[in-house]
């Protein structure tokens, strides 16, 4: 009986989602910053002489915004690789790139961030240009870090979230021209918000996250919709000083910069907890 297990985690996103989508990439080359955090799906490959077992575990709600469905897609093709390389940059890539391809076979709308954050793990800020993708991580300061997480806390809204749906309605409006101006704002606030991280000025990062979920609601009608935008209110109202619609938005999870005491009393079993993630996908036999 042979035996192969992985594990790797999800994403949230700070800025530059959807930049990371064709046709945008390809004419105006994107930028996310993201990370990952200690959220996973967990895979396990058994093969024996009689039978074949596949399963998948996840300790994230469904439809959460986090990226789980690139993860879950991730997570497989690492477990059926017959290859026996060990787990390098480059065969990261590999394997982020392929699941990417067969999305995009499927007639999935969607773009590369989440296979490759999953992959690598970490703080990172990617850019997009065509089919190249660059993967930089953030030098930050395990105080500093800390001091990020500590003011970080992400909600559940609760409502189903389909990424598909929602990136094919704002890709519709970029190709009548309706989104260019504020794509190329939100690939210009990941870069903003890159250097207030490496300044470590938390203050900026936070008017940011603002900035960005205003971009962001431009795009389409259902991309904030108002029970997300009640949500998002009610953590103004008790804590937070910024807030980020996660993914693409349309429902799923809102990350919240501010008092987490407050932000943990107010939304209590709504709160998934998180540290961040510097590992990526791990595979063991």
């Amino acid at each position: 009986m042979k035996i192969r297990n992985a594990i790797s985690p999800v994403r949230i996103d700070f800025a530059g989602g959807t930049t990371d989508i064709s046709p945008f990439k390809d004419k105006y080359g994107g930028c996310v910053l993201n990370a990952t955090i200690n959220r996973y799906v967990v895979g396990k490959l058994i093969v024996d002489n009689k039978k074949t077992h596949l399963e998948y575990t996840g300790n994230i709600p469904t439809s959460s915004g986090l990226g789980t469905s690139g993860v879950m897609n991730l997570v497989w093709l690492s477990l059926i690789s017959q290859k026996k390389e060990t787990l390098n940059p480059d065969y990261k890539r590999k394997l982020a790139e392929k699941v990417y391809k067969m999305e995009q076979a499927m007639g999935l709308v969607g773009g590369k961030q989440d296979q490759y954050a999953s992959a690598f793990g970490g703080i990172n800020f990617m850019t997009f240009n065509k089919d190249e993708v660059k993967v930089e991580k953030l030098n930050l300061k395990k105080e500093f870090i800390k001091k990020l997480e500590d003011n970080l806390v992400l909600v559940y809204t609760g409502e189903p979230h389909f990424s598909g749906n929602t990136n094919k309605s704002m890709m519709d409006n970029l190709r009548k021209g309706k989104n260019n101006k504020n794509l190329l704002r939100i690939k210009n606030i990941a870069i903003e918000m890159k250097n207030a991280l490496l300044k470590e000025d938390l203050k900026k990062f936070a008017e940011l996250m603002n900035e960005e979920t205003l971009e962001r609601k431009k795009l389409h009608k259902s991309i904030v919709p108002e029970s997300t935008q009640k949500i998002i209110s009610l953590g103004m109202e008790n804590g937070a000083i910024a807030a980020k619609v996660c993914g693409s938005g349309g429902g799923g999870s809102i990350l919240f910069f501010g008092d987490k005491q407050k932000l943990k009393q107010k939304f209590k079993d709504k709160i998934i907890d998180f540290k961040f993630d510097f590992e990526g996908l791990k595979i063991k036999q």
